[in-house]
């Protein structure tokens, strides 16, 4: 046993993270089935189980275990008693069935347009460089020097694709956002 635990102890030291999550999943999944039939046997098995409405769940053949004709305090001797045997619940009867004149709507017009997003809302301003490059909207406060901001990032010089320097990169008005001369 020992060596089994030490083997399985050595297996989630070498497997990491993801093996000490597979390991405490596998150990509330048998706690979890440990606890569900420790009530099935401590229970008397599925007789005690009900339906939704409360009644049980035993099949009408079945017959139910007397209780010697006492009833229960407070309880009417003429109500039924709820443990007794009853049969499957009624069908529930879904609300489109009722309507069976009722004729499929046909395939609509499959949409041709692109999806407008305003710009700014993912917090990049795409008018620089390619699609891939993401300029922030909106600079840091305290950032005087945004060239410089965006070089210390990585950031070669950037092409103006959206026709327009919102963030005034382009000071000598070559078309390269943060390159030479600006």
């Amino acid at each position: 046993m020992s060596r089994w635990f030490r083997a399985v102890a050595g297996w989630v030291r070498a497997s990491g993270r993801r093996g000490q999550l597979a390991v405490a999943a596998g150990l509330v999944l048998l706690v979890l089935v440990v606890g569900v039939v420790g009530v099935l046997v401590a229970g008397g098995g599925d007789s005690d189980i009900l339906w939704g409405g409360g009644t049980s769940a035993t099949p009408a053949d079945e017959p139910a275990e007397e209780s010697g004709g006492e009833s229960e305090p407070g309880q009417r001797p003429d109500a039924p008693d709820p443990t007794g045997p009853v049969g499957a619940p009624p069908p529930y009867v879904q609300p489109f069935a009722q309507q069976p004149g009722a004729k499929p709507r046909g395939a609509g017009p499959s949409p041709t347009a692109g999806v407008e997003i305003a710009e700014g809302t993912d917090g990049c301003d795409h008018a620089y460089g390619d699609r891939d490059v993401c300029v922030p909207w909106k600079f840091p406060d305290g950032v005087t020097d945004r060239c410089g901001w965006l070089r210390e990032r990585g950031f070669e010089p950037l092409k103006i694709t959206g026709g327009r320097d919102r963030h005034g990169l382009d000071r000598n008005d070559d078309g390269t956002a943060c390159g030479a001369g600006d």
